[in-house]
């Protein structure tokens, strides 16, 4: 990347249609809690998928209950990939643009040679 070029945010206006269709749903934004999400709401979603899908296989007759089997799973995973685009942009735009992540690949190898410098120091003369 060139030094004129910048990174830019990631506006909703700027990403495409399929995108902006998964952010338009509706769900209640995690924030800090992402850690309960991923460890307790994703495992409870998944064993009442296996539930529900079970019920499904049972109950109906032989085609609908394929399609419907099929369908539970695509809404819980178009679920997960919703988070998962709101927290990529999130940290794109937190991190990336802010300028928390170094991008300078010279400068980040002269101090890890700096610091690989001072443990072999370190290490002889103690």
């Amino acid at each position: 990347m060139s030094k004129n070029q910048k990174l830019k945010r990631i506006e909703e206006r700027d990403l495409p249609i399929l995108y902006r269709l998964l952010i338009k749903i509706p769900l209640k934004s995690l924030g800090s809690s992402s850690g309960i999400f991923w460890a307790l709401v994703c495992p409870i979603l998944v064993f009442l998928n296996f539930l529900f899908n079970f019920f499904i296989l049972v109950y109906f007759s032989f085609p609908i209950n394929i399609i419907l089997a099929l369908a539970v799973p695509a809404v819980v995973f178009i679920l997960f990939v919703r988070v998962i685009l709101e927290r990529l942009i999130n940290w794109w735009n937190n991190f990336v643009v802010s300028g928390y992540v170094k991008r300078d690949l010279e400068e980040v190898l002269d101090e890890y040679l700096t610091l690989i410098g001072r443990n072999e120091e370190s290490e002889k003369s103690g």
